[in-house]
Order: structure tokens, then sequence, then C-alpha cells
């Protein structure tokens, strides 16, 4: 890791690159779960997109709900972060073994399996943006998430194929053991994350997200009050638009090894836009990358409008994958910035938990509309909802600007 060091306040500490070795471990597991998961349950239940709308809804619900309930623990108990971090891990590495167990049975029992998958997510990310903050700093937040999003995206060019080509000559079931290996792995990696809290002699007030509110001044108020509302947006077009892109793929190229090719394809174009905001975006040039992010996810849906064939297909996946990197990136980094340029440091778990409530609204109204279209099962609403989905993107990038512009 000593590429990862920088001069000066940019310097990583030890405790950042023990995260980023969590978060990329965490990157080649996601690739298992969020896509091939989605595929094999596409597989077992005849291509239902009800029940895989209804499966991420439970998970986004309940992942909302146990952060906010894991709010007075973490407030009380900052130096336990890690350990925190590291038994959502092991949660997650159980949820991987009962697909493991349950194998086809996963279309019966897949409330059981969100609900454990909800709470694994919600223990590991509820430690992770404490971590996250703690570890890194407004200097060098930027060149963290863009650093870990690249380098993610390296694992997600090389293991798409390569999980791709297994399940097609193994199964789904042998795949998921090597999985599951690999985050016993990031149980080891997220215990060597010291996590030494610069606040644990302060005296720590009582958790409450009323107080946390009342306490901001008018300037903050409105910066905060933008920004969750930008989260319910992103929150839509992140979560099912992401999970389109992975039926519509299984649909159309019907097997995992497609699936895996197409997907590596577009995750190494997807470096290159990465590479580009890291070098040239500020905040005086936000708006023309928001406002062009957000025109790609709109121009990606036009052709599927009039036909959904391979040509269409490919160029919507392009879009999407080069453009929601930099929304994700740009998110990230302000949710960080935003405890400073707010002053509110001693209300960080509060903060944290009322961002993730309106995310977490934006992602089940995202999974609502693939529900109704599942239901419906006509095509023409199918690509209403593609439309639907992809207008919340520029809404996303106005409301993200108007903050933006504040710094530039």
């Amino acid at each position: 890791m000593e590429n990862l060091k920088l001069v000066g306040k940019n310097k990583f500490s030890k405790d950042s690159k023990f995260l980023l070795i969590c978060d990329l471990m965490y990157s080649t597991t996601g690739i298992f779960v969020n896509t091939f998961l989605v595929a094999y349950f596409l597989e077992i239940t005849n291509e239902s997109i009800v029940q895989v709308s209804i499966f991420y809804m439970i998970i986004y619900s309940l992942l909302c709900l146990v952060s906010l309930l894991l709010g007075n623990f973490v407030k009380n108990n900052p130096q336990h972060m890690t350990k925190l971090l590291s038994f959502g891990t092991f949660l997650r590495a159980l949820f991987i073994l009962l697909i493991v167990v349950l194998k086809e049975k996963i279309a019966t029992y897949f409330p059981l399996v969100a609900i454990l998958y909800a709470i694994a997510e919600a223990f590991y990310w509820t430690a992770h943006e404490i971590l996250l903050i703690n570890v890194t700093t407004n200097e060098n937040r930027k060149d963290y998430n863009s650093l870990e999003t690249i380098f993610s995206r390296i694992i997600e060019i090389i293991v798409p194929i390569i999980l791709g080509a297994s399940i097609e000559l193994s199964s789904f079931s042998k795949i998921a053991i090597y999985v599951f290996v690999i985050s016993l792995i990031q149980i080891i990696a997220s215990l060597k994350i010291t996590n030494d809290v610069k606040f644990k002699n302060e005296k720590i007030e009582k958790y409450s997200i009323s107080n946390f509110i009342k306490s901001l001044d008018k300037e903050s108020k409105t910066k905060i009050k933008t920004f969750v509302k930008s989260m319910v947006a992103f929150g839509v077009v992140e979560s099912s638009t992401g999970t389109l892109v992975v039926i519509i793929t299984i649909m159309t190229f019907k097997t995992s090894l497609n699936l895996g090719v197409l997907t590596s394809i577009f995750y190494l174009c997807s470096m290159l836009s990465l590479y580009l905001y890291k070098k040239y975006y500020t905040s005086k040039n936000s708006k023309f990358v928001l406002y062009s992010c957000a025109s790609l996810i709109l121009i990606s849906v036009i052709g599927l409008i009039f036909d959904i064939n391979k040509t269409t297909l490919i160029i919507y996946n392009f879009l999407y994958t080069v453009t929601i990197v930099i929304l994700n990136v740009i998110y990230n980094t302000k949710k960080g910035n935003l405890v400073n340029e707010c002053n509110i440091e001693k209300w960080k778990i509060e903060y944290l938990a009322f961002v993730e409530i309106y995310i977490a609204i934006g992602r089940v109204l995202g999974y609502l509309l693939m529900l109704i279209a599942g239901i419906f099962n006509n095509l023409i609403i199918f690509k209403v909802l593609l439309v639907v989905v992809a207008i919340f993107a520029p809404i996303y990038a106005k409301l993200m600007y108007k903050i933006e512009k504040d710094n530039a």
C-alpha cells in the first residue's frame, strides 16, 4: 500500500489503508451479491421482477431501521466502531453461507435472506461511515473516495468475467463458497483498524436526531436539507437503475458469462471517467460535470424506449456505468465534507442516520416503481419506468450543484 502515500495533509493513515482494503474486498463480494445473485434470482423465479423488487425493498427498509436503532450505541461507544464493522462483515459472510446452503430454495426463503443481509449491511455501513470520517480529512477524502472507486473498478473489471465463467462451468452455490472465504479474510483486515477516535474524552451529547436538527444554524440547515433531498433522487437512480441494468442484460444475453464480460468492459470504461473526475473536478466546474452525467443517463434511455435490443442495451449500460460512478463519488465526498462545513462533528452519528433515512426512501421508491412495472408485466410500462427513474438523475444534479456552488 506504499503507493497510497500522499504528502502533507493529504497523506493516508494506516487505518485509512486498512479501511481501503476492507472496501476493496467488499467490492469483490459485492459483485457476486449485487450482480450474479440478481441473475440467479431471475433464473430460479422464472424472471420474476416482482420478487427481486420485494427482496430489495425489504433490505433497504430494514437497513434504514436497524441503522437508526444502532445510533444510540454508536454515539456512546465510538471506540467500538472497528468491532461493529467486523461484526457486520461476519453477518455478511453468514448471508453468503446461507445462499450456499439454501441454493434454489432462496426463492422460497428470500425474506429471511433479505433480513439477514439488511442487518449485516446496517452494522457494516453504520461503522464504515463513522470510520471513514475519522480516518480521512477534508483534504484527502476526495483522493480516498476516488482511489477506492478506481481500485474497485479494477476488481470489477477482472472479477465479473471470472465469476461469470466459473458459474457457467461449475455452479452458483459452489462459487459462493469462495466468496464466503473472501468475506472471512475481510473480517481479519477490519480488525487491523485501530480507530483512534479524536473525541473520546469529550462530553457525549445524548443521541437525538431532533436535537441535531435544532442545533443547526440557518445556513447549515439549508445545506443539509438540500443534501438529503438530493439523496432521495440519488437513491432512486443508484439502486433501481443498477438492478434494471442486470435484469435487462441477463434477459437479453441469457448467460452469466455474457453478463460478466459486459460488466467487466463497462467497468473498464468507468475507470477512465473516474480518472478524468479525479484530475479535473472542482467545485467551480461541478455544474458542467453534474449536468453532463445526468444528461447522459437520460440519453441512455432513449434507445430503449424505441427498442430493447443488444445495441440499445449496450449503449444504456455503458452510459449509466461511466456516469453513476462520478455521481457516487461526489455524493460520498460531499456527505463527509458537510460534517466540517456545517460544524456538526459532535452530531455526526445523528447526521449520518438522518441521511440514511432519505437515501433509503429513494431506494425503496425506486424498487416500488420496479415492483409496479413487474406486477403489470407490460413492456410499455417497463419503458415508462426506465424514463421515470432516469429523470431523477437531473433532479439529483440540480440539488447537488446547489450545495457545491457555495464552495466554488
